[in-house]
C-alpha cells in the first residue's frame, strides 16, 4: 500500500519557504559517506516518498514531488508512492535527470535547497554548473529539512566497534598510516579527510555494526604526517578499544567535530571522491586536492595474510552453497514439499550460519525461480515470491562475512531437464567465465580491457548482459569494493585501477530473458602472477577461490574448446577435493558426499 506523504510534504514545504525561500529541495539517497548501504536514520528520501528502493532521488517542489530511479524499481516505486508523486523513469529516453528537469522548470533567480552531508563533491559540482547556467542558485542548507519533520527519526546506531587482529588483518596499523603518508608524500598533500566508511575501518583494523551486510562504523579520520585523528561517537569504544587508538598515535573527536575541524586545516589538503560536499565547502578552496583515494589503493592489494583468509572462507562458503544446492534439490522434488524463495534463501543463510567464523551475510541473498531470475537485483519477499519450481532453471547470488573473508557467489542450476536453448545460452556464459578466468594479461592492465572476453560467446550470436563482469571485494568488509573492476568499454572512468598481483575480483557473466530466465555465474578469482613475461612484470591472470559446483546439465560441450572443457574438468577436481575433505571433516552424510562426486565429474 501506498505511503500517504501529503500533510508530510505540506511540513516540508513550509520548511522550504522558512529556510531561504526554496523552490525545490533535493533529497538524495546518500548518508555523509556516500555508503552503496546505508543505517535507517539516513533512509530520508524513503521516509518522504514512500518509495524503498535502494536507489533514487526525490525532488519537492512547492506544487509537485517527483522521483528518479532506475528501471530496477519502477513497478515498486509506482506500488509504494500515492497521488503526490511522479515517477521519473531514470535512464530511459526522453527523461531528463534531476538539473535538467529543474533547469527547464524553474524560472530566473530561483533557488534550490539541498544538504551538502548528503551530496558528493562531483555531484554537488554538476548541480551547480547545470543551476547556475541558467541562473538558478544551488543552496547548501545546513540542517536537513527531512530530519525537522521526521518526529521519530531513528538515532545513529551505537553498535560496539571491534579489533579486527592482526591474525586476520596482516598489517598494523603504525605500518598502513606510514604508507598513507607516503602516499600522501607524493601527491604533495600535508593532510586527508577520510569519509569512505571501509577506508576508515580499513586502514585502523577496526570494524563494526552499523550498516547491514558492511562490518563497518560511522566515523570520519583526518590523517597528516605527524597526527592521526577519528571522529566517532565515544560510546562506541570500549576501553580496550581506546586504549588500542591511543597506542596507534590516534587521538578521538566527536562525529560531527569534523565539519568544525576541516575549516581549519593547513596546507594542501587531499579528498577523496567519497567525501561529502559539505566537508569539500569546509576545507580552504586554495588547498583542496580531489581525487580517488590512497586508501583505496593500498586496501585494494590484499596481504598474504588477506589472501589466505580468502581463500580458507571460500572453502568454507562453498561447502555452505554445495549443501544448500543438494538439499534444494532433493527436497523440491518430494510429494506435497513446497519451498519458496524466501525460504531457500532462509535455508542457505541457516547453513552459512553454522560454520567457522561466519558473521553475517554480506548482502540480500538473490534467490529466484524462473522468470524472477531475469531482475538482476532481485529480493524476495513473502508473499510475493515464488514457489520454487521443480522444472525451471533457479538462480541464487548469495554471500556472507566471515572474520577472515568476504564472499559473493552465484550457481545457476537446473531443477529438471532444461531446454536446448537454456543450454546453448548457459554454456555460452560458462564459455565466457572460463575465458576470462583464463586471461593472460600485463600487469597494470584495466579490468574494461579484459570484459569483452567474458562477452564474447555470447556477442557472437547477438546476447548480452546489462551489468558489470566484476568489482573489487573487500577482506571481511565491503562486498562490492573499489577501485578495480571489470566492465564494458563504454563505462570506463579515469579513476579505475590497473590490475595488480593481490587483488580480488569477481567475474560475473550472465544472461537473462524477460519474463522466462536468468542465468549467471559468479566466482571470485585472486590475481596472481604467471611465469611469462620480464623479472620486474610478470604477466597476470586470475586464480578462481570460489568453490562450489558449476551446473554440468546446463552445458552444451559442442559450442565449447577442447581448453574451456579442461579448464572446467580441473576446477571440478578441485571443488571435489576441497569440499569433500571438508565435508568428511565435519561429518556430513553419504548423500550429500556422493552428490558433490557426481556433479563435479569430468565432462
Amino acid at each position: 500500500m501506498a505511503k500517504k506523504t501529503g500533510e508530510l510534504l505540506g511540513k516540508l514545504r513550509a520548511l522550504m519557504k522558512s529556510h531561504g525561500q526554496l523552490s525545490a529541495y533535493i533529497v538524495p539517497s546518500d548518508d555523509a559517506h556516500m555508503s552503496e548501504y546505508v543505517c535507517e536514520k539516513f533512509l530520508r528520501r524513503g521516509f518522504v516518498s514512500g518509495f524503498t528502493g535502494s536507489a533514487g532521488t526525490a525532488v519537492v517542489l512547492l506544487e509537485k514531488a517527483l522521483l528518479w530511479t532506475d528501471g530496477r524499481y519502477f513497478l515498486q516505486a509506482e506500488k509504494q508512492m500515492d497521488e503526490n508523486w511522479t515517477l521519473m523513469k531514470a535512464y530511459m529516453p526522453g527523461t531528463p535527470r534531476e538539473e535538467e528537469w529543474l533547469s527547464a522548470n524553474l524560472s530566473l533567480n530561483d533557488r534550490v535547497g539541498i544538504d551538502p552531508k548528503t551530496c558528493s563533491i562531483t555531484r554537488f559540482k554538476t548541480l551547480k554548473k547545470h543551476l547556475s547556467g541558467v541562473g538558478i542558485e544551488l543552496v547548501s542548507v545546513e540542517e536537513n529539512l527531512v530530519d525537522l519533520v521526521w518526529d521519530d527519526a531513528p538515532s545513529l546506531p551505537d553498535a560496539p566497534v571491534f579489533l579486527h587482529s592482526m591474525e586476520y588483518s596482516g598489517e598494523a596499523v603504525s605500518s598502513k598510516l606510514e604508507n598513507l603518508r607516503k602516499r600522501l608524500k607524493s601527491k604533495l598533500c600535508d593532510a586527508i579527510v577520510l569519509s569512505a566508511l571501509d577506508d576508515i575501518a580499513w586502514l585502523y583494523n577496526l570494524r563494526g555494526n552499523d550498516v547491514n551486510y558492511n562490518p563497518v562504523f560511522y566515523s570520519f579520520a583526518v590523517v597528516d604526517q605527524t597526527s592521526s585523528t577519528l571522529y566517532i561517537d565515544e560510546t562506541k569504544l570500549s576501553a580496550e578499544i581506546k586504549e588500542y587508538l591511543v597506542n596507534s598515535s590516534t587521538a578521538i573527536k566527536p562525529y560531527d567535530e569534523i565539519y568544525c575541524d576541516a575549516k581549519n586545516l593547513n596546507g594542501r589538503v587531499f579528498l577523496p571522491l567519497s567525501t561529502n560536499a559539505a566537508i569539500f565547502q569546509a576545507v580552504n578552496e586554495k588547498g583542496r586536492v580531489v581525487g580517488m583515494s590512497p586508501v583505496q589503493e593500498l586496501k585494494a592489494i590484499k596481504n598474504e595474510v588477506e589472501l589466505e583468509g580468502m581463500r580458507n572462507c571460500h572453502i568454507r562458503d562453498g561447502a555452505a552453497l554445495t549443501e544448500y544446492l543438494h538439499w534444494l534439490q532433493t527436497e523440491v522434488h518430494k510429494p506435497g514439499i513446497v519451498i519458496d524463495e524466501v525460504d531457500g534463501s532462509d535455508k542457505v543463510a541457516h547453513i552459512r550460519s553454522t560454520h567457522d567464523k561466519f558473521v553475517s551475510l554480506s548482502f540480500d541473498t538473490i534467490s529466484s525461480s524462473g522468470p524472477n531470475g531475469a531482475v538482476i537485483h532481485y529480493k524476495p519477499e513473502k508473499g510475493s515470491c515464488l514457489q520454487i519450481d521443480k522444472d525451471d532453471i533457479y538462480l541464487c547470488d548469495s554471500g556472507a562475512q566471515y572474520s577472515d573473508g568476504t564472499t559473493d557467489v552465484t550457481r545457476t542450476v537446473h531443477l529438471s531437464i532444461p531446454s536446448e536453448y537454456q543450454k546453448d545460452c548457459f554454456t555460452r556464459v560458462l564459455m565466457g567465465h572460463i575465458d576470462l578466468a583464463m586471461a593472460v594479461f600485463p600487469p597494470g592492465t584495466k579490468g574494461t580491457c579484459l570484459d569483452c572476453l567474458a562477452r564474447r560467446p555470447l556477442w557472437s550470436v547477438g546476447l548480452n548482459y546489462q551489468h558489470g563482469t566484476g568489482h573489487g571485494v573487500g577482506s571481511f568488509l565491503n562486498v562490492h569494493e573499489g577501485p578495480c573492476r571489470i566492465a564494458a568499454g563504454n563505462r570506463i572512468s579515469k579513476h579505475e585501477m590497473g590490475l595488480k598481483k593481490g587483488m580480488i575480483l569477481s567475474n560475473e557473466p550472465g544472461f537473462y530473458e524477460s519474463g522466462k530466465f536468468g542465468m549467471r555465474i559468479e566466482s571470485l578469482v585472486e590475481v596472481v602472477e604467471t611465469s611469462i613475461g620480464p623479472e620486474d612484470g610478470k604477466y597476470l591472470t586470475f586464480n578462481t577461490i570460489t568453490m562450489a559446483p558449476i551446473e554440468r546439465k546446463l552445458i552444451n560441450t559442442k559450442l565449447m574448446t577442447s581448453a574451456q572443457v579442461e579448464w572446467l574438468n580441473q576446477y571440478h577436481l578441485t571443488v571435489r577435493e576441497k569440499l569433500g575433505a571438508m565435508f568428511e571433516d565435519l561429518g556430513k552424510s553419504k548423500e550429500l558426499k556422493d552428490w558433490l562426486i557426481a556433479v563435479t565429474e569430468p565432462l
